[in-house]
């Protein structure tokens, strides 16, 4: 197997082709079945080239659709929220119910005598929820247990359901990089004891561990030989030190720190947190990073003002507010982001090439197991 070519990184025709190849067909995370809680309750989502909304039905089901209008196209529902019992489209009124069928054409037996409605539904995409988190595939009639098949018996961090958990405001980072060095960088096990030294103190590459589970991969430290934590050794002692409460569902052992769910989604779990990070690319040498972040109720705040290069304007993150060097902030995700965006900056140069990758599972075999994987979509 080779690595990705340099252009894979810069091109812009080359991110359009992972939009149509890549983004336009694969299962990604859209939301939680606990953000649909009433009827009419809706989640909008742009994957690849499709606008999509989730909803949720009378009868409680949840369906999921392409968000376009088949009259002329327009997008139908913006971001998240209400639509009632029926969607209205903005442009000619043309009205769905909620399970997609057309209900309503204005002026329907002058202007469109010979309409078929019931040929003109939204159309169909495919979903699946997995302990609780909405997945959705552009492609018709995809296969969620496949793609899930190789999670079904791994321990799971935490119930989000659980009354002792709350959800605070997301972070959005913007970041100058392209969406793969931050994932490559996310599942790189040699960095962590160099560049996190003194946020995670390591661990080193033969006390992390990624495991592989199909295109998907969990990650653990284990400097305790016997046992896999979520958490590095310092970071645990340090929340001891605090004497931080750890969630009800805690409880439970041998589940990873971070699983990686191919093609852009990060869980983040800790005794103490839960998190779920989705990269969103904007262009060939940028991306958005969004962090939806869970913790125990009554010890979990809003940290969006104690994040370096949070603007309250714009309620973004980027690295061009800093008011302090990356390495000086104690934030071993703002160490991530400097790291990536100076990746990103080596790649842009016309003189990089590929240096070799260091072996094994704690180290950066999981980069060759992406490359894999992306190639595997894209020579589809």
């Amino acid at each position: 197997m080779t690595l990705l070519a340099r252009h894979k990184y810069t091109n812009q025709d080359w991110h359009d082709t992972e939009q149509r190849q890549l983004f336009s067909q694969t299962w990604q995370f859209v939301g939680l079945a606990s953000d649909l809680k009433d009827e009419g309750d809706y989640i909008t989502a742009q994957l690849g080239q499709f606008p999509i909304l989730v909803i949720r039905l009378a009868d409680g089901d949840i369906a999921a659709f392409h968000n376009i209008c088949r009259h002329r196209g327009t997008t139908l529902l913006e971001g998240t929220g209400n639509t009632g019992k029926s969607i209205v489209c903005p442009y000619h009124r043309w009205t769905y119910v909620l399970d997609g069928r057309l209900k309503g054409v204005p002026d329907m037996k002058t202007c469109f005598p010979d309409l078929d409605r019931a040929n003109l539904s939204l159309k169909p995409v495919s979903f699946g929820v997995f302990n609780g988190l909405i997945f959705v595939n552009p492609k018709p009639d995809s296969g969620f247990e496949s793609f899930v098949a190789p999670l079904d018996d791994k321990s799971w961090p935490h119930d989000l359901s659980d009354n002792d958990i709350i959800e605070v405001p997301p972070l959005h980072y913007e970041l100058k990089c392209n969406w793969k060095v931050f994932i490559e960088n996310g599942i790189d096990g040699y960095h962590l004891a160099y560049l996190h030294e003194k946020t995670l103190g390591g661990p080193k590459v033969d006390e992390n561990l990624w495991e592989r589970h199909g295109d998907h991969a969990i990650w653990y430290a284990t400097e305790d030989k016997d046992v896999r934590h979520a958490l590095p050794a310092k970071n645990r002692k340090e929340a001891q030190s605090w004497r931080a409460k750890k969630l009800n569902s805690a409880a439970g052992h041998g589940y990873g720190g971070v699983y990686y769910l191919f093609p852009n989604t990060f869980i983040t779990a800790t005794p103490y947190t839960f998190s779920i990070s989705v990269l969103k690319p904007t262009s060939s040498k940028t991306c958005d990073l969004i962090v939806r972040h869970f913790g125990k109720k009554g010890d979990t705040k809003d940290q969006r003002k104690h994040i370096p290069g949070y603007n309250k304007h714009t309620d973004t993150i980027r690295s061009e507010f800093w008011t302090k060097p990356a390495l000086e902030t104690g934030d071993f995700q703002t160490e991530d982001v400097w790291i990536c965006e100076k990746i990103q900056a080596g790649l842009n140069s016309p003189a990089f090439e590929y240096g070799p990758l260091s072996i094994g599972p704690g180290a950066e075999d999981p980069i060759r197991w992406f490359h894999e994987s992306l190639q595997k979509v894209m020579s589809d």
